[in-house]
C-alpha cells in the first residue's frame, strides 16, 4: 500500500516594512560590533607580539650579562688561587684572602646592580606594549559606547 504525500501550500506572509527595517539595522549593528571586536583582537595580538619580542631581547641581554659575570668571577677565583699558592706564610694568606673577599663583595654589588638594571628594563619594555594596547583599547571602547 503506497501513501501519497500531500503538499500543503501555506499562504505567503508579508513582513511589515518596519520589522524588515529593524531586522536589517540589527544585523548591521551586530556586523559593526563584530568588526570592531575583530579589529581590537588583531591590534591586541600586535601588542602582545611586541611585548614578547621585547621580553626575548632583554632576556637574552640578561643571559649574556650572567655569562659575562660568571666568566669574570671564575677568572678572579683562578687568579686568587694562583696567588694563594705563591704565599709563604699564614699572615700573607690572610691578607690575600681579605683582599679577595673585599674585591668579590664589591664586584658582587656592581654585578647585582647591572642585573637589576637589565631586569627593570625587561619589565618596562615588556609591559609597555601591553599597557599601550590596553589603554588604546579602553579608549576606543569608551568612544564606541559614548
Amino acid at each position: 500500500m503506497s501513501k501519497k504525500l500531500k503538499i500543503v501550500e501555506t499562504p505567503s506572509v508579508e513582513v511589515p516594512p518596519e520589522v524588515a527595517d529593524f531586522a536589517q539595522k540589527s544585523v548591521d549593528q551586530a556586523q559593526a560590533a563584530f568588526d570592531k571586536a575583530s579589529d581590537l583582537a588583531h591590534s591586541n595580538m600586535q601588542y602582545f607580539d611586541a611585548a614578547a619580542g621585547a621580553f626575548k631581547a632583554r632576556a637574552a641581554d640578561i643571559q649574556l650579562k650572567a655569562m659575562e659575570i660568571a666568566q669574570i668571577n671564575m677568572n678572579s677565583a683562578f687568579t686568587f688561587v694562583r696567588k694563594a699558592f705563591a704565599v709563604k706564610d699564614p699572615t700573607e694568606f690572610a691578607a690575600l684572602h681579605q683582599e679577595f673577599t673585599r674585591d668579590q663583595f664589591a664586584a658582587f654589588s656592581r654585578q647585582a646592580s647591572e642585573l637589576n638594571e637589565l631586569g627593570v628594563l625587561l619589565a618596562q619594555e615588556t609591559v609597555k606594549p601591553v599597557q599601550d594596547g590596553v589603554l588604546k583599547s579602553f579608549g576606543n571602547l569608551s568612544k564606541a559606547v559614548a
